[in-house]
């Protein structure tokens, strides 16, 4: 439930609203046993003597409505089918995917022979080249199918 000031109303709103006998009823008994109830903060900030009577008041006069839970779950058209005959047979039968060797390198200081640990380096694999950082250990791992001809690595910034 919450509270929904008139001119704010939608009309998705209004169709889920309680009457304002209903209304009237569960904000009184929300105040009595100190119920907290969404928009109540922003309605007693409104009024000039902030009263329970007032907040009764504002109901009554249907300057202020009461909507059911069921508003926010929306209006949502469920769909007819989940999937679509391709995708099922796609999942049944997967297409062969090209397979990847994983490379492992360790980068390591040619001065110390320390691990270059989140190092960053530019990888070059048969001509493309991506942006990579080594691990906390110093390793480069690369994917790159089997049949890659030429691995390059550049350090940055050492």
């Amino acid at each position: 439930m919450r509270l929904v000031k008139e001119l704010h109303l939608s009309a998705w709103e209004r169709q889920h609203a309680y009457s304002s006998e209903q209304a009237l009823e569960h904000v009184r008994l929300a105040l009595l046993d100190r119920q907290p109830i969404e928009g109540l903060g922003e309605l007693r900030a409104g009024l000039l003597i902030d009263l329970d009577s007032e907040v009764l008041e504002q109901l009554e006069s249907g300057k202020w409505w009461l909507i059911r839970a069921e508003a926010d779950f929306g209006d949502w058209a469920v769909p007819v089918r989940s999937f679509d005959q391709t995708v099922i047979e796609l999942m049944k039968k997967p297409p062969i995917q090209a397979s990847r060797s994983p490379r492992i390198f360790r980068l390591v200081s040619s001065v110390t022979a320390e691990p270059l640990a989140q190092q960053r380096y530019i990888a070059t694999v048969d001509g493309l080249t991506a942006q990579r950082r080594t691990d906390g250990e110093g390793i480069a791992h690369l994917f790159a199918p089997a049949e890659v001809q030429q691995i390059s690595m550049e350090v940055i910034g050492v």
